[in-house]
C-alpha cells in the first residue's frame, strides 16, 4: 500500500472585520503579516492533488492545521483543495482549526472536513470522542486522535486528555496484536519545543503507544520540522514528522510505501516543484 502524509497547511484569510478580531484571531493577524506571510505559501499545497495521482497514492493522510485562524474562508480553500484529491483521504485537525474559544467550542471543523469514510471500529468518532479507526488494507489499521483544543493568546498545547486516553486504550485492544496500527496525531508525543506549544499529558500517550506495540507508526506535523525516528528499540513505533507542506524554504511531506516487513518513506521537498529528496527503509520488529 502506498500512503501520503501531509500536513500544516495553513490557508489564510485575513480580515480587519472588528467583530471577527474580537478574540485570538487578532493576534493570528499580526502574526501572518510579521512572521509568516514571507514563509508560507499555497503554491506547494496546491499542486499536492496532481502528484499524488501521478504518484499512484492509495490513500492522504491529512495532519491538520488547514487554516490560520478558523475563519469560514479558510476552510472553504480548504475543502477546495481536498476536493481535488483523488484518492481517499482521511483528516484531522490541529490547534489553528480550534483557533479560538468559539470555533473549538462550536466544532466549527467538523462543519467542513468530518472524514467520509464512517468509523469501522467502535462508536468513536473525531467530532464526539477525539479519535476514530479506519481499516485502510489487510492488516493495517489508522487511528485518528483530536487533541488540539483552544487555549490563551500565546498558547498552542494540545491535550491528550484521560478520557480520549481511556478511549484509545480500548481502541487498541479491540485491533488484533497480528495487525498493525499507525496513529496520526497533529502533535509530537515526546516534548522537544518550548512548554506553550507541547502536548499536555503526552507521558501518558507515550506510555499507551509502549503497551501496544503493534502500533507500528506515529504521524504527527505542528513543529514545521521533518523528523524521522526510528524508536522500536525503545519500544515505541516509527515517528514520522511529515513537516509543513506550506513552508516554502522547507516545506516538506512523506510518501510512505508498507509492506509486511517494513517500510519504505520517500522524502519530498519543494524547490520549484516537488521533488523527492531521499529515500529511507525501516524494518519492522516482529
Amino acid at each position: 500500500m502506498r500512503f501520503a502524509h501531509v500536513s500544516d497547511f495553513h490557508f489564510t484569510h485575513l480580515t480587519w472585520n472588528p467583530l471577527r478580531l474580537l478574540s485570538k484571531r487578532l493576534l493570528g493577524n499580526l502574526n501572518w503579516l510579521l512572521m509568516r506571510s514571507g514563509s508560507l505559501a499555497e503554491e506547494p499545497v496546491l499542486a499536492l492533488p496532481q502528484l499524488f495521482k501521478e504518484l499512484g497514492v492509495d490513500l492522504v493522510l491529512l495532519g491538520g492545521d488547514f487554516t490560520t485562524t478558523s475563519l469560514k474562508e479558510e476552510f472553504l480553500k480548504a475543502v477546495a483543495f481536498v476536493q481535488k484529491i483523488e484518492s481517499p483521504w482521511l483528516a484531522i485537525p490541529g490547534n489553528h482549526d480550534h483557533y479560538t474559544g468559539k470555533s473549538f467550542r462550536e466544532k466549527h471543523y467538523y462543519r467542513y472536513l468530518t472524514n467520509v469514510q464512517k468509523p469501522s471500529l467502535g462508536p468513536f468518532t473525531l467530532k464526539e470522542d477525539g479519535l476514530e479507526a479506519h481499516r485502510i488494507a489487510d492488516g493495517w489499521w489508522v487511528v485518528a486522535l483530536d487533541t488540539s483544543v483552544a487555549r490563551g493568546l500565546t498558547s498552542s498545547r494540545g491535550l491528550f486528555s484521560e478520557v480520549l486516553e481511556g478511549n484509545l486504550d480500548k481502541v487498541l485492544q479491540l485491533i488484533p496484536r497480528t495487525e498493525s496500527v499507525i496513529v496520526l496525531n497533529h502533535y509530537p508525543f515526546f516534548q522537544h519545543d518550548h512548554h506553550s506549544r507541547t502536548l499536555e499529558r503526552s507521558e501518558a500517550l507515550e506510555q499507551l503507544l509502549k503497551k501496544h506495540s503493534h502500533a507500528r507508526m506515529y504521524l504527527h506535523g505542528h513543529t514545521h520540522s521533518h523528523i524521522l525516528a526510528d524508536l522500536q528499540k525503545n519500544q515505541l513505533p516509527l515517528v514520522l514528522d511529515s513537516g509543513s507542506c506550506a513552508q516554502v524554504s522547507k516545506a516538506s511531506w512523506n510518501l510512505i510505501d508498507l509492506d509486511e516487513t517494513g517500510c519504505t518513506v520517500h522524502v519530498y521537498g519543494w524547490k520549484e516543484g516537488w521533488k523527492k529528496q531521499r529515500t529511507e527503509k525501516v524494518t519492522w520488529n516482529l
